[in-house]
């Protein structure tokens, strides 16, 4: 009998002592967590400048001059580093705008759910306070595909046209795997810096100029915590972009997805052939309204496209104008509302995260598509 007590009191101050082990390995790694981050990020302040849209702060870097202005929003765990590649071609010829959704890169935490209406409103705000008036084009990549196409319809006035890069399928949310809710805590307690654990491992096929930056944000605890809020809130996001659907008279351009006949992405990424058939039927759908539409005066933009062998559009690659030109009251409305943008596409996915594929194709050129040949496309 004595000696079975003896036996829990050892058993009990084993546990005590590796609970007491526990608690100050997770207080040193914090500790650990804070001060890593809080030194790289005063040692690489944000390209750009944080703008107050009330209760926080979310980062915009412009560069280029021109009009309309592009705003380019990122994929789940991303920053606007990883358009270092896209950024300094577009500019070339229009504003370009990358950002920081909240709680991402350097941009402060938001408020949950995370969803695409809350995102929408809260680039919608960011707009308006950093003073880009007018409408602007909006790329999305990725989940970004669910924010872009809210806001063009929650703000038609504001948006000139999408482009939709690799972008989320509202079908799609239902197969997307839940992210652990246990791996913000890791990033908090420095478990996943400690082990190199990151949404910045594919911080060096990024453009040079960029990698500082990714680095500095990689492995803030509220970057993986908003990730695993947005796909914690991806099915509800999907729903609004369903409620949310409306004809837009503005040109919509989707990326292609391609990959395996019966199963596309690994992981979050992974997406079955039926999902992939409807992506594509309603890729085919804004085709079939924006490319090779002749207008009033003759002319229209054409594209070109290649396949694979499961028939997924492998490059659209803008071909040269075809016509006589446009009708003076076209061209008259085509300089008001500036110019379209067409990303190439090349590679079998066009992520705009600077892979090797991708970075050959990270320009996106100018065209002049007069009204005739816009889309009425649903977003």
């Amino acid at each position: 009998m004595t000696g079975d007590v003896d036996m829990w009191r050892w058993t009990m101050r084993i546990f005590a002592v590796l609970g007491a082990f526990l608690i100050v390995a997770a207080l040193s790694g914090a500790t650990y967590q804070w001060l890593a981050t809080r030194k790289e990020l005063a040692a690489t302040p944000p390209p750009g400048h944080l703008v107050d849209i009330g209760a926080y702060r979310l980062h915009l870097w412009c560069t280029g001059d021109g009009a309309p202005a592009v705003i380019l929003d990122t994929g789940l765990g991303g920053s606007s580093a990883d358009w270092g590649f896209v950024q300094p071609d577009v500019a070339r010829f229009t504003r370009a705008c990358s950002y920081d959704r909240a709680g991402m890169g350097y941009s402060d935490p938001g408020p949950s759910p995370r969803t695409a209406r809350r995102i929408a409103s809260e680039l919608a705000e960011l707009l308006v306070r950093s003073g880009i008036g007018g409408p602007v084009v909006l790329v999305g990549a990725s989940i970004a595909g669910f924010d872009v196409r809210v806001f063009a319809s929650d703000h038609p006035e504001r948006a000139a046209g999408l482009v939709l890069v690799d972008a989320f399928h509202e079908d799609q949310a239902h197969e997307v795997p839940q992210m652990a809710r246990f791996v913000p805590l890791l990033s908090t307690i420095g478990v996943l810096r400690l082990f190199g654990v990151s949404f910045g491992q594919r911080i060096e096929s990024l453009a040079p100029a960029a990698r500082q930056f990714a680095r500095a944000t990689s492995f803030r605890p509220a970057g993986y915590q908003t990730a695993a809020d947005e796909i914690i809130h991806i099915r509800q996001s999907a729903s609004e972009v369903r409620s949310s659907r409306r004809k837009l008279t503005i040109p919509v351009l989707a990326s292609p997805v391609a990959g395996e006949p019966t199963r596309i992405g690994d992981g979050c990424n992974a997406i079955s052939l039926a999902v992939r058939t409807r992506m594509s039927d309603d890729r085919s759908r804004v085709r079939s309204r924006r490319v090779g539409r002749p207008t009033r005066g003759g002319n229209e933009s054409a594209f070109r496209q290649e396949t694979d062998r499961s028939g997924s559009a492998r490059s659209t690659q803008p071909v040269a104008a075809l016509g006589s030109g446009p009708a003076d009251r076209d061209h008259r409305e085509t300089r008001r509302r500036g110019s379209e943008i067409f990303c190439a596409s090349p590679s079998v996915t066009l992520d705009a995260r600077g892979t090797s594929d991708s970075r050959k194709v990270g320009s996106c050129h100018a065209s002049s598509p007069s009204v005739g040949s816009r889309a009425t496309a649903t977003a």
